[in-house]
């Protein structure tokens, strides 16, 4: 590989998890031989078993064994790096998701290793022997056309694992050559794969909490006019346990004028310690000076009887929402009005003082030419 081709490397990740009654995640990518589909799934040492994802409950210090299958859907032979990843819930979609092919796993994806190959990293600090390490975990299979290969997963729980939910999945990575907008070579890295829980004994706890909750108005144009309101937080799950929320957001005005409540997506499978950013926008808000808005986050009911239900958690925003334009119109008109009053009154002082001394001057006039007037000025000089 060429320098230029080397600067120009990118890698993209699509993780794709079982999350329904699907039997398996595929994934589809164009190569240069042609398509390449493939899939990850749970199995045993003859095949696929039915099972959507892998899923245990077990003490600390136990191993667990399994088995999972990738299949090759191809018309061509394709070659597939196979291994765990800890699970992450993503900060902006709220989705289940895994960590970057380039970060290494330090929790169920660590403890997890698939035919026997290295899942951790040793401790460095050399970042460039740390990625050449975290690129080369796990197994790397060939896969003939149409077939399918069974491996083995290995689960080492250490014994100080903490109590609750640990999420990951087991993934097929295919990495593809092709190039940028720029024309350079890239190598383009998808993956595959299934989701693994593991349940460590102990207490559980299921605890949301709502934090950083802000609200935004983008302005109406005119006071009985109406534009959209927004409120975002970050949802956390404070607790142990895989949670699942439906928030609700409700917007009031002065004297709790009701301005309209939206109920968003439910944010699913949000993972111990995992953040998910939500924003609410609310359409034809007017502006009513001042906005309130309340969140309601309402835990899903967990499937598992064992697991307890988490409490609603709540949390306020106030935003103002002015018709600046409106305002800025008015503000001119108010002061337009207030010029015309001052110049009027400044011209009526003017013209009151031009009118009072030209009667001064006719009056002296009038005065200078009355005859007795005279009279007395020359009696006077006498």
């Amino acid at each position: 590989m060429t320098a230029p081709t080397r600067a120009a490397l990118a890698l993209a990740l699509l993780a794709t998890l079982v999350a329904g009654p699907a039997p398996a995640a595929q994934a589809r990518v164009p190569a240069a031989e042609g398509d390449v589909t493939w899939s990850v799934q749970p199995s045993t040492p003859a095949g696929p078993d039915g099972r959507t994802e892998l899923t245990y409950q077990v003490a600390p210090g136990t191993t667990v064994t399994d088995w999972v299958a990738v299949s090759n859907y191809s018309a061509t032979p394709a070659t597939f790096r196979v291994y765990a990843a800890d699970a992450t819930t993503d900060y902006e979609t709220g989705a289940f998701t895994l960590v970057g092919a380039d970060q290494a796993s330090t929790d169920l994806g660590a403890w997890t290793a698939v035919d026997s190959a290295a899942s951790v990293c040793p401790v460095t600090e050399d970042p460039a022997a740390e990625a050449a390490c975290v690129a080369g975990l796990g197994v790397e299979v060939t896969v003939g056309a149409g077939e399918r290969v069974d491996l083995p997963v290995a689960i080492t729980v250490p014994h100080d694992a903490t109590p609750g939910d640990h999420a990951a999945g087991v993934v097929a990575s295919y990495t593809s050559t092709g190039t940028d907008a720029a024309g350079s070579a890239v190598q383009v890295a998808q993956r595959v794969g299934t989701r693994l829980h593991l349940r460590v004994d102990g207490p559980l706890t299921s605890v949301l909490t709502v934090s950083g909750a802000v609200a935004g108005y983008s302005g109406a144009a005119w006071p009985f006019g109406g534009t959209a309101a927004q409120v975002a937080f970050d949802l956390t799950n404070a607790g142990n346990t895989l949670m699942s929320a439906e928030p609700v957001v409700r917007l009031t005005g002065p004297f709790g004028t009701d301005l309209g409540t939206v109920t968003l997506d439910p944010v699913a499978d949000l993972v111990p310690g995992g953040t998910a950013h939500v924003v609410a926008e609310l359409p034809g808000v007017p502006p009513a000076l001042l906005l309130s808005g309340a969140i309601t986050v309402t835990p899903s009911g967990p499937e598992d009887p064992a697991t307890p239900a988490g409490e609603v958690v709540t949390a306020s925003v106030r935003a103002w929402a002015v018709p600046w334009a409106a305002l800025g119109l008015l503000v001119l008109v108010a002061g337009g009005v207030t010029a015309t009053v001052l110049l009027r009154r400044r011209s009526r002082r003017l013209l009151g003082e031009d009118l009072a001394a030209y009667a001064d001057q006719v009056r002296a006039e009038a005065l200078a030419g009355r005859p007795d007037h005279h009279d007395h000025e020359s009696e006077s000089a006498r």
